[in-house]
């Protein structure tokens, strides 16, 4: 049997229960929950393909953001801290290849 390895970014959501001790915005780690249906997942052709569409989509939402995100540090320094230019490429990578993924696999549903 083929393992989807999509499922292993379950395991970011360990990090999750740091938040209980070291720092609370570590709780968000726990959103990384919902990738462990993905280990019940058959990697068809299909799903692949939606996969590769969805990682596209995050990886230039995150180009577009990190470069926003560059350009008002530099025009405001004070508004935009440089911690936050740099995690801004990870998250919003994060949450538009989550959201693509879900919105390519609702249509996928849709057509069969």
């Amino acid at each position: 049997m083929k393992v989807n390895k999509l499922g292993f970014l379950s395991i970011l959501a360990l990090l999750g229960f740091m938040g209980f001790t070291v720092s609370i915005p570590f709780f968000g780690f726990f959103g990384f929950a919902q990738y462990i249906r993905y280990f019940f997942v058959t990697p068809d052709e299909l799903f692949q393909q939606n996969v590769r569409k969805a990682a596209s989509y995050g990886f230039f939402s995150g180009v577009w953001a990190t470069g926003l995100a560059i350009a008002v540090h530099f025009l405001f320094p004070a508004i935009l801290p440089v911690n936050i230019v740099l995690v801004s490429c990870y998250v919003v990578s994060m949450i538009c290849f989550t959201i693509s993924l879900v919105v390519l696999e609702i249509n996928e549903q849709r057509e069969i």
